[in-house]
């Protein structure tokens, strides 16, 4: 998708003109309500995840991640390699990374550079360059390790190329798949897109946000204002947007606005031109034709922000098939915190013939 069309996409993606009206955006309930089992789960005790790793970017990030590893390990099993969604990261995954161990399943899940703690220093100062700098150019607007930025649209493909790689090479006898949350399957379907299915065994999407065109279930009230495009959760400055496209890719254009009780100092809570392009296939249809194997696509039936049927009919036109499975009285968020979803993604690595259409409890 071009620069214009991206523009006119996010446009008529708000279902607004985009002339300038001095209004206020809506700040609450922007992923809609958790369900009961839901509440119940952030009200407990929170998640112990593993002590982070790092792994050296091309430009010299430490790229953060955490693993799961299942007692009984031999390095001749399954591996996921999950990518969180937007503003997210891995320790939020915990639940899940927990669930597949515990299924035999050895899972990385990563930060996404400028996520969560891979935009640290040695001394794991976050949210700053680290002393002394990376290498910084753009007037000194850009550095490696900026909160929500990345030097350019496939830099982060780059990155997850760099977990594969490494995977690869500390077992070469396991079966590698690829997960993704929401805009981290928006990652994967650019990665996919880009080649990157033949390095892989397999593909589970959980709720992805594979393009800026997915059809959404926007709120009809209150609507966003002119100057901003999306929906009440992810918010585009068309003033940001406008600078970006005519240079200033590394501005700052997109907000995202999260219940305080789901948001931690480690969110990120803006993107870049950048960033905001790099989490997304390049079309809004092509990449469907990259899946030629078969692809695992989980929806949550109570989606707020993703069209449980519009999402069905995408996975159909998948080349490759698969399995299309709905997780009840599930939000977009929860299905990172379901039991169940950690047992589907680790039957589908272990075997793909496991797994078929259908709807499973949470």
């Amino acid at each position: 998708m071009n620069h214009a069309s991206l523009r006119f996409a996010l446009c008529g993606f708000a279902l607004l003109s985009c002339s300038s009206t001095p209004c206020e955006n809506p700040t609450t309930d922007t992923l809609g309500e958790l369900t009961a089992w839901e509440r119940e789960y952030i009200a407990g005790p929170p998640a112990s995840p593993p002590p982070p790793a790092f792994l050296p970017a091309e430009d010299g990030l430490a790229l953060a991640y955490h693993e799961w590893i299942p007692e009984t390990w031999d390095g001749t099993g399954a591996v996921v390699l999950m990518v969180p969604g937007s503003s997210a990261y891995a320790e939020l995954y915990t639940p899940l990374g927990e669930g597949l161990a515990a299924r035999g399943v050895f899972t990385r899940i990563i930060d996404v550079r400028g996520h969560g703690r891979s935009t640290c220093d040695a001394n794991g100062t976050c949210g700053r360059p680290p002393t002394g700098g990376y290498t910084s150019d753009d007037d000194g607007r850009y550095w490696v390790g900026r909160p929500g930025d990345s030097r350019d649209e496939n830099q982060i493909i780059r990155d997850l190329s760099r977990h594969v790689s490494d995977l690869h090479e500390r077992w070469p006898d396991a079966r590698l798949t690829l997960s993704g949350h929401s805009s981290g399957g928006g990652v994967i379907s650019r990665y996919v897109e880009h080649g990157g299915l033949a390095g892989v065994d397999g593909v589970a999407l959980l709720a992805p946000f594979n393009h800026f065109d997915q059809p959404q279930n926007l709120p009809p009230t209150p609507p966003l204002c002119p100057d901003t495009a999306g929906s009440a959760y992810a918010q585009v400055d068309l003033a940001a947007l406008g600078a970006a496209l005519r240079g200033d890719r590394h501005r700052y254009v997109l907000n995202f606005i999260k219940d305080p009780a789901l948001t931690t100092t480690l969110d990120t809570l803006r993107y870049t031109y950048t960033t905001m392009t790099g989490m997304a296939a390049n079309n809004p249809d092509d990449f469907l034709a990259a899946y030629s194997g078969p692809l695992l696509w989980i929806a949550a039936s109570e989606d707020a922000l993703l069209d449980l049927e519009q999402s069905r009919e995408q996975f159909l036109r998948v080349p490759g098939g698969g399995a299309f499975v709905e997780v009840t009285d599930t939000s977009h968020v929860g299905l990172s915190w379901s039991d169940a979803v950690a047992e589907l993604v680790a039957r589908w690595s272990l075997d793909p013939t496991q797994v078929s259409s259908g709807t499973i409890d949470p």
